[in-house]
């Protein structure tokens, strides 16, 4: 492995809910990779936690816990 390699660091973004295994690998904040981040936890909390798709449910990233967490 060369030092490139060895400095790469990739957060995994949780769910907030406390008892949900979701999680989104987020190895830097292009803007890109927040956005599927975003639309990915959406999809999951349609799946997972009853968000209707017409809702105007507002996520709330918090960076420095490494969470989104879904306001309805």
């Amino acid at each position: 492995m060369n030092s490139a390699q060895a400095d790469t660091h990739t957060t995994i973004i949780r769910c907030g809910t406390p008892d949900c295994d979701w999680g989104f690998p987020l190895p830097d904040l292009a803007s890109w990779r927040v956005e599927m981040c975003y639309a990915e936890f959406g999809q999951h909390c349609v799946e997972r936690h009853g968000l209707l798709e017409t809702d105007n449910a507002q996520m709330y990233f918090d960076l420095k816990e490494g969470t989104l967490t879904l306001w309805k």
